[in-house]
């Protein structure tokens, strides 16, 4: 592409015109490297990219798109040396055609290829040929089927940033009738339903055409999140809906199709050479996904891992990369991801010295960056995770705002810093970065976040702003999804999610409101009086528009994610009383849980959220945990759900009806060890009791074997909200002195490295009051007290 605008400059330093061109030229010198899309890809509209350049920040020093002027001979010379190169080098004669996407990268499109010039194709993955296709594909002429190209690319383009930016980019401004996250997920559902029909449309004719980007953009997310399971749940739900330009989606069948084309190879004009059919990053996408179609996260993890060491500028990977280690539970490979392409935003930004311009979607790299270096508890990552999110807040804080905030739960919790954690997660201006990230409800796992930092806040009436949290976000989700106890009972969520549609608009709604009585005769008092008629206007509205894409991608039911972080934060409210142990919220929770195992059953042999550690763990609070897998656990993860499994029969969690008999400080202490297994990083041993010894087998192997007490189970954060906060309170229920010794260390280390937190070190009060240390009880509460312990007031 360098050579296409250096020879543009060298035509136009030949002709001299005297309207502006001098000023043009210097314009497009400075902005060489990140114009790239403008010439060779013909995919996304000035007024889209614009518009997405206002999202993504990426109005920085000399580079500004809108500030460009081109002049009618500029833009006819840009086009005749733009085409000239695609015909050369990336339009083969079979009909494979290449663009390039929002940040440079190749798309392919495969349109109506002789299959016989194609091989290594896993046919066995791929979508019966549908009959009409051959009829429909010959009446569309050339100039169809490239504006469709330049559509699907736009389409593409406009999903990449919603994913990269948890939907706070979006092209699309949802309906605000039914409040800020309703508008929210409404935005990313008409981004997202205008992708699927773009890969529905490329991926859902059989062997002769592909574009298998635009699946990986519409489906990899959704499984790296969710698992498969969960993409055949969402399947069920497209399959009930109508759209007249297609037939229903499926993503499974979308994803299968691309996903075959990894190895594909193309036979040469000229010779019999084969060469690959796509780009060596769009394979490394395709074997990605491939390995999150069987819920091979960890294999999908290595192949995000080599694509970022291979093409760092892939932002769309490492955004992937991020999901699928939050989904391991792996800190280090989000670290290492992160770290991968780190140095190489930096350069972009203008380096160590500052001499080179800003590039395209810097800030959105930045805060991914952050994201993976905030994954641990390490104090020295924490740092520079800070520094790039505050630099990245300082730029464009509409559209780094969602992912900033994901970093900053993470950088502020590893330093106890609750206050701050409070403000920037369940403060007004806090909440203002996240509300706009509706894709795939990440706005509620922020708010979870700030539920928890209002309890570790411990200010005055924290249970209750935690709560009016969890029942605003969480609650509500299994409510209007039919995931709670009532909604299952009556047929779950293809029976709830039917009639729920896309949000109304404020501004329709009160002009209707306004001029209804102006116009026409105003019936609303004779529909009052008349019950039956009110319900026969709302059965008729109903039934005047059927259930679109847009609606089922508005409104998801719950994944595995979101009922993590949904267990996390009841859990704590449990612990510190703020809901009792039989609160209907833990029947519908239980409920949800059981639903979403059971929705996989049959379908593959894998349990449906298996391959995701901390949705074990948290669901093993209220199921049984021989339920959950069918695989070995790793020793570490199979104690911590013991242990879990063990303390919720002992609270009577999701257990409408309390029988009245009283737990023994003996099944506590069962509790605490199979903790305590789980949470120390080498083996325990315990001291006899008789003449006989226990026996010590230190474990062996490497990180990643399951043997291997270090595997990992989640990121910090997380983890601790179920083995710190478990293990003390089964400490305090057991009352020896072994176990309060154990508690205290916990609390030592956490007053040591959080050192900011209240609600430590008032813990840490308590369990010296029972050890006796009346004084160093006292100063304890006294440093909580002097942190805001019980000050200030609700949120709202």
């Amino acid at each position: 592409m360098t050579a296409v605008l250096l020879s543009i400059l060298q035509h136009l330093r030949a002709t001299r015109k005297k309207s502006g061109v001098c000023n043009h030229l210097r314009c497009v010198q400075l902005c060489t490297a990140p114009m790239k899309y403008h010439h060779f890809s013909s995919a996304v509209s000035s007024t889209s990219k614009r518009k997405a350049g206002r999202n993504t920040g990426i109005h920085h020093q000399r580079f500004r798109i809108a500030s460009i002027r081109f002049t009618k001979e500029m833009m006819l010379i840009a086009r005749r040396f733009s085409e000239g190169v695609q015909n050369r080098t990336e339009s083969y004669q079979h009909q494979v055609i290449r663009q390039s996407d929002f940040f440079g990268e190749a798309i392919t499109f495969v349109n109506d290829i002789d299959e016989s010039l194609i091989t290594s194709v896993d046919k066995s993955m791929q979508v019966p040929l549908q009959d009409e296709y051959h009829e429909i594909n010959s009446k569309l002429d050339a100039k169809a089927k490239h504006e469709n190209i330049t559509k699907a690319v736009e389409s593409f383009d406009g999903m990449a940033l919603c994913i990269i930016s948890r939907g706070a980019s979006n092209l699309h401004t949802g309906n605000d009738g039914d409040g800020p996250d309703a508008r929210a997920m409404h935005s990313s559902a008409m981004t997202w339903s205008e992708l699927i029909r773009f890969a529905n449309e490329w991926n859902g004719f059989g062997y002769c055409t592909a574009a298998p980007m635009l699946a990986v953009a519409a489906v990899a997310p959704l499984l790296a999140q969710g698992g498969r399971d969960y993409v055949h749940r969402i399947d069920r739900l497209l399959s009930a809906t109508q759209d007249p330009s297609c037939a229903p989606p499926n993503l499974w069948k979308i994803a299968n199709q691309a996903a075959s084309f990894r190895d594909a190879f193309i036979k040469a004009p000229d010779d019999d050479a084969v060469i690959p059919l796509l780009t060596p990053r769009e394979r490394f996408h395709l074997h990605a996904l491939a390995m999150l179609i069987r819920n091979n996260h960890r294999s999908a993890m290595g192949a995000y891992l080599r694509l970022l060491e291979l093409f760092p500028g892939d932002l769309l990977g490492l955004s992937l990369a991020l999901d699928v280690a939050y989904s391991l539970g792996d800190g280090e490979a989000a670290r290492a991801a992160a770290t991968n392409v780190s140095t190489y935003w930096s350069e972009r930004d203008g380096g160590t010295l500052r001499l080179h311009p800003s590039q395209s979607g810097q800030t959105l790299a930045s805060a991914l960056v952050a994201v993976g270096l905030s994954s641990s508890s390490a104090l020295s990552r924490a740092a520079t995770a800070e520094s790039l999110v505050e630099v990245a807040l300082a730029r464009d804080p509409d559209g780094a705002g969602g992912t900033c905030v994901w970093a900053l739960s993470n950088i502020l919790g590893s330093e106890g810093r609750s206050s701050e954690m409070v403000s920037r997660l369940a403060g007004f201006d806090g909440t203002q970065l996240y509300q706009n990230c509706g894709y795939l409800n990440f706005q509620t796992r922020m708010a979870g976040y700030g539920g928890i930092a209002l309890l570790d806040r411990r200010g005055a009436a924290s249970e209750r702003s935690s709560l009016r949290l969890y029942d605003g976000g969480f609650a509500y989700l299994l409510e209007y999804s039919g995931n709670n106890a009532v909604g299952i009972k009556h047929g779950g969520e293809e029976v709830a999610l039917k009639d729920m549609k896309v949000p109304r608009s404020v501004a329709s709604d009160v002009v209707g409101s306004i001029f209804s009585g102006w116009f026409g005769s105003d019936d609303s008092k004779e529909k009052e009086d008349n019950p039956l008629l009110l319900d026969q206007d709302t059965v008729q509205k109903k039934r005047q528009r059927p259930r679109t894409l847009e609606d089922t991608l508005c409104w998801l039911p719950p994944s595995p994610i979101l009922l993590i972080q949904a267990t996390l934060l009841l859990f704590r409210l449990t612990l510190v009383d703020g809901v009792s142990r039989s609160d209907q919220r833990w029947v519908d929770l239980r409920a949800a849980w059981k639903y979403s195992l059971e929705m996989g059953i049959g379908v593959n042999s894998q349990k449906p959220f298996e391959f995701m550690p901390m949705a074990l763990l948290a669901s093993s609070l209220l199921l049984d945990p021989e339920t959950l897998h069918v695989e070995k656990l790793p020793l570490r993860l199979e104690s911590a759900m013991q242990g879990l499994n063990k303390m919720g029969k002992l609270m009577k969690l999701g257990q409408s009806e309390d029988d009245g008999n009283s737990t023994t400080a003996l099944e506590w202490n069962e509790v605490l060890k199979f903790l305590a297994q789980a949470r120390d990083s080498c083996q325990r041993w315990e001291m006899p009791d008789g003449i006989e010894s226990t026996t010590y087998l230190p474990t062996s192997g490497d990180y990643n074997s399951k043997s291997n007490p270090q595997y990992p189970i989640g990121w910090d954060f997380d983890v601790r909200q179920f083995l710190e906060h478990g293990l003390c309170y089964a400490a305090v229920q057991v009352g020896n002195y072994e176990s309060l010794c154990l508690a205290r260390a916990i609390c030592s280390e956490g007053t040591t490295l959080r050192q900011n937190c209240p609600e430590l070190w008032w813990r840490y009060s308590v369990v010296l009051d029972m050890l006796g240390d009346e004084v160093a009880a006292e100063n304890a509460r006294a440093a909580s007290v002097s942190l805001g312990s019980g000050e200030g007031g609700s949120t709202n």
